[in-house]
């Protein structure tokens, strides 16, 4: 039965994946896969102990087939030209120039990548710009500071008495495939995925398009919070205010 619902979603797949060449209804198509899924999350859900390991790579497999993104936004890929407020030119300059340096050194495609691989590559371009800019910077991997099991690098950046968090490959969380609403509720295919998208786009679209705009967002905004709340509740962990959450970081860096 699995291997049916397989290869019926498969083939809804490569339908949708043409219709985005041909710009016609995407949605349409989407709406078929997303029915697929269902069915396939449902028996997952309740034949868990016979899927083997191979049918579960096979329907990741079939989740990252599909591309593109679940919110429309635009990466700030300028240079900044004028001064209007310090803070804001630093940060601007700082995800600026490291944008540019995944660009030309890793050759990603900020439209179309999820930007998966190089959340690490990202956080040590942003310490490098920090470092020339006399910026006190932290690289933060998410895994470690928070015991959660989302392995995800970040930075946090100290500007005056202001804390930021820049975070440039934030958009690896809004894949289509790994953010279909049976999954984010179900969570049926029991691999870690990507519905930390449809988290915080529910809690908080506005602050998550912004981020994934700019890159960067004050600590003491409501998003620095949401951000590390949609991540806990993927794992059932109970959240924390965002003074609590930055206290954890500090912390952890001043320990070591």
């Amino acid at each position: 039965m699995i291997n049916e619902y397989i290869e019926k979603t498969q083939i809804a797949i490569n339908e949708y994946l043409k219709s985005l060449k041909k710009s016609s209804n995407t949605k349409v198509y989407l709406n078929v896969v997303e029915k697929y899924f269902k069915d396939i999350y449902r028996y997952v859900e309740e034949n868990i102990d016979s899927i083997s390991t191979t049918d579960l790579a096979r329907i990741h497999g079939l989740e990252n087939s599909l591309h593109g993104f679940i919110v429309t936004f635009k990466t700030d890929l300028t240079a900044p030209n004028e001064v209007k407020n310090s803070d804001e030119y630093l940060l601007k300059t700082i995800t600026y120039f490291a944008r540019k340096q995944l660009y030309k050194k890793e050759s990603v495609d900020f439209a179309t990548d999820s930007l998966r691989k190089y959340d690490l590559d990202a956080t040590k371009y942003v310490k490098d710009m920090c470092d020339r800019l006399g910026l006190l910077c932290y690289t933060v991997n998410i895994k470690n500071t928070f015991n959660i099991p989302k392995d995800h690098n970040i930075s946090i950046v100290k500007i005056d008495s202001l804390y930021y968090l820049i975070d440039l490959t934030y958009q690896q969380f809004f894949l289509v495939g790994q953010n279909f609403k049976n999954r984010f509720l179900k969570s049926a295919s029991h691999i870690d995925t990507c519905e930390v998208g449809a988290r915080i786009l529910y809690r908080n679209h506005g602050g998550a398009v912004e981020l994934l705009e700019k890159g960067y967002i004050r600590c003491d905004d409501d998003m620095f919070e949401d951000y590390f709340s949609t991540m806990y509740s993927q794992y059932g962990k109970d959240s924390l205010s965002k003074d609590e959450y930055l206290n954890i970081i500090l912390k952890n860096k001043k320990a070591k």
